[in-house]
Parts: structure tokens; C-alpha cells; sequence
């Protein structure tokens, strides 16, 4: 299977489990170009509408947004750099242009639309982008104080979710660690003791990998760590009950959402 994303090619467990996945929503794999079921009329009207909502009437947000959905990782870095030239901020950017479309993205994998392949090339062109915005977020004035730490759980190798949250916590001024890929327990439980964060992130993109979350909270109860930091969790399969049931602090359902829950956090 030919998927361009930030899979490693020795990766081969990880690749089976995309594959098992989406032959489990779809009753087999498609293989052929394109054969995502297509979005209803009503629900490419509906996705036009909130484009239009947040982009107004800016064409080059809207050539952003469509370089995130089509996955063109080499031509979003052009179009985001052009918008910087010509005076836009990187957090209108990165809200207006590139979150609007991880938003479409993400209801199109819900929905079963799209399938995991499909959001890891929209997830490349994201992290083309973000790559051009993070020094600008990052020049903008400090947030006093906020320690976070974020992972992506052991088993998963997606970070885009949790490169788009980590980028817009460090764009509003929070000192943020990032942990990578594949954590283990044991290291999440290490890195706490070491930087003694006031909230720690986890991120899962597949269902086979979301139970570990649990696990790292355990461990944290088991070493006494619990009562010192705060756990959020986030990603795809991930719901907000499923965050209470594990004892998580808070669900961030996109990466807007969950610098919101970070600020109230930190308040509390």
C-alpha cells in the first residue's frame, strides 16, 4: 500500500493496523484511486457554508484550505508563505485557512468518508504548512506561565493532531515539550517526574492505541504523580466520555478546543 505519510517504512505492525481499520469500516480495502465514498450534495453544501462562514470572502484562505483537503504538501508551503508577505498573521492563517480544513477532514473520517490514508496526506500538508507558521506563532507575546507536555501514545506513529496543538499552545505563549511518537507509559511517566508539567497531552489517532491513555493515568496514580498534573487526551476516536471514563482532566476535541481547555485549566 503506497500512503504518503510520516509512517516509517519498517513500520510494518503500524501499516496493518491502518489497514485493518479501514477494512473495518469499509467492509474491505478500496485500492483503487479514489474510492473514498463521496460526500452527499447536502454535505458539500454544508462544508462550502462554514468555509465561507470563517473564510469570508478571501480567496487565498480558501486556496489554503483546499491545499489542506487535497493534501498538496508542496504547494501550501508557497501559498502560506505568500500570505505572510502580503501581512496576514499566522494564527489568522493557521485558523482561518488550515484548521477549517482539518475540521472538514475530521467529520469526513467520522462520517467514514474518508479513510485514515486520506487524512495522513491532508496531515502532511499540514505539517509542510506549519512548518512555514511556527517561528511567526512563536514571536508573539508570552502567556504567563503553563508548563505542557505532549505525546502520542505507545503503539501510534500520527502526530498531526498533536502537532497542530502543541504549535498553536506555543503560538499563544505556553512552554510546551514535546514527547514525539510511540511513547510508552513508562517514559510519559519519566518525563513528568523530570519537567513536572502543569497539564500533560495525549494524542491517539487509532482505536487499537486510545486504551493506553488509561494506562498512563494509572501508572501516574501508581508512581504519585496523579494529584500534581493535570491530563488531557484528544484525537480522532476519542470522545469526551471516553476521556471521563479513563479519570483525563479534559477532552480537546480540536486543537482550538483544546487551547481553551488548557487556558481553563491553568485558571483552576
Amino acid at each position: 500500500m503506497s500512503v504518503a505519510d510520516t509512517t516509517p517504512p519498517n513500520a510494518d505492525f503500524d501499516r496493518l493496523v491502518l489497514v485493518g481499520e479501514r477494512i473495518e469500516k469499509e467492509g474491505r480495502l478500496p485500492l483503487e484511486a479514489g474510492a473514498a465514498r463521496p460526500l452527499s450534495q447536502e454535505q458539500l453544501h454544508e462544508a462550502a457554508r462554514r468555509v465561507e462562514r470563517k473564510t469570508g470572502d478571501a480567496p487565498t484562505f480558501k486556496t489554503v484550505h483546499e491545499d489542506v483537503l487535497a493534501g498538496r504538501h508542496v504547494d501550501i508551503k508557497r501559498h502560506v508563505q505568500d500570505l505572510l508577505n502580503q501581512g496576514f498573521g499566522a494564527k489568522e492563517i493557521l485558523e482561518q485557512g488550515m484548521l477549517t480544513a482539518m475540521e472538514v477532514i475530521g467529520g469526513r473520517f467520522r462520517d467514514g468518508t474518508v479513510f485514515i490514508p486520506e487524512v495522513l496526506l491532508s496531515a502532511r500538508a499540514m505539517n509542510e504548512a506549519l512548518a512555514v507558521l511556527e517561528p511567526h506563532l512563536a514571536s508573539k507575546k508570552k502567556e504567563a506561565g503553563g508548563k505542557i507536555l505532549i505525546g502520542t501514545v505507545r503503539g501510534d506513529l500520527h502526530d498531526i493532531g498533536k502537532n497542530m496543538v502543541l504549535t498553536m499552545l506555543r503560538g499563544v505563549g505556553f512552554d510546551v515539550v514535546d514527547l514525539g511518537i510511540n511513547v510508552r507509559k513508562e517514559e510519559f511517566i519519566r518525563k513528568v517526574e523530570e519537567h513536572q508539567p502543569d497539564i500533560l497531552g495525549m494524542s491517539a489517532l487509532l482505536t487499537t492505541t486510545m486504551g493506553e491513555m488509561k494506562k498512563v493515568i494509572e501508572a501516574l496514580e501508581a508512581a504519585g504523580l496523579r494529584q500534581k498534573v493535570k491530563v488531557i487526551v484528544g484525537g480522532a476516536p476519542v470522545n469526551e466520555k471516553f476521556a471521563r471514563d479513563i479519570g483525563a482532566d479534559g477532552y480537546g476535541a480540536d486543537a482550538g478546543s483544546s487551547v481553551d481547555l488548557v487556558r481553563t485549566l491553568m485558571r483552576g
